[in-house]
């Protein structure tokens, strides 16, 4: 059975972007900025270079991709809001430029991608650090930030590496074994107590609203904002969130191969996979 990740360190929560002490968020913003970059590069570490290049799943890019997209997208955001006066590297800001569509798993991309080395894709990387960091040190701020702000851009560029900390983990998690090496910062957590026993939990009909406000002192995704109202049914959710403990259990019941207990486009999936 595969084991968590732990990662390396406690990372800090976004900071509070409605504080009106300017060079206290600047700060904030540059610290966690540092502790976001370093976390990201610290999770490669836990590769071979066979383990950069040998594709996880094949809906998705090697992991080399991931490892300069994340840089790639600092650059292009803060060059589309205006605030930085040039690229970095042309040729990387197009090749990293953008994934797989994470959203269909028959999205495959077989075409043929001539990958740059790890150093030359590490050197770009503390290229881009280097101008993120001058222009957090340098360029005015106003405080408060909102989503109108020019900064919103660095602050999204963060959030996005953050994002990739997760889904590249996982890749990482599903790369062969002989390409993944123990790293003392990513040790596996394996204090597993027994998991509870679950259950279902009745839901009755209800009307639910989601919104997020500008006023919220976090950074939030567009599509957070404003107001959704919807009826939902009644429905049936388990009590506790499924466990691997509990997962085994379908695994070793030969769930997978049991027809009525997925949809026409699980069993696609099954058939692809």
């Amino acid at each position: 059975m595969h084991h968590t990740l732990k990662p390396p360190l406690s990372l800090d929560s976004s900071p509070n972007l409605q504080q009106h002490d300017a060079e206290q968020l600047r700060q904030d913003i540059k610290n966690y900025f540092l502790q976001t970059f370093s976390c990201y590069e610290s999770l490669f570490e836990c590769l071979t270079e066979q383990g950069f290049y040998h594709k996880a799943i094949a809906l998705r890019h090697p992991l080399i991709f991931y490892y300069g997209h994340t840089a790639t997208f600092f650059v292009n955001k803060l060059l589309l809001a205006k605030l930085i006066p040039e690229r970095v590297d042309p040729h990387f800001e197009a090749l990293f430029a953008i994934g797989v569509d994470e959203m269909s798993w028959d999205d495959l991309d077989d075409r043929h991608y001539e990958w740059p080395s790890i150093q030359a894709v590490h050197a770009y990387r503390q290229k881009v650090k280097a101008l993120v960091l001058h222009f957090i040190d340098t360029q005015p701020l106003q405080a408060p930030i909102n989503w109108q702000h020019p900064w919103w851009a660095v602050m999204m560029a963060i959030e996005h590496e953050r994002i990739h900390l997760e889904t590249s983990s996982v890749l990482i998690r599903q790369q062969h074994l002989e390409y993944v090496l123990s790293h003392p910062q990513w040790r596996p957590y394996t204090q597993h107590a027994q998991a509870p026993l679950n259950s279902l939990v009745s839901v009755p009909p209800t009307d639910v609203c989601l919104y997020k406000t500008h006023a919220n002192p976090f950074y939030g995704w567009d599509n957070e904002y404003g107001v959704h109202k919807v009826h939902v049914k009644a429905f049936a959710a388990s009590r506790y969130l499924v466990s691997n403990q509990e997962f085994l259990g379908f695994v070793e019941d030969d769930g997978y191969t049991q027809p009525k207990l997925w949809s026409t486009e699980g069993q696609a999936w099954l058939e692809f996979s």
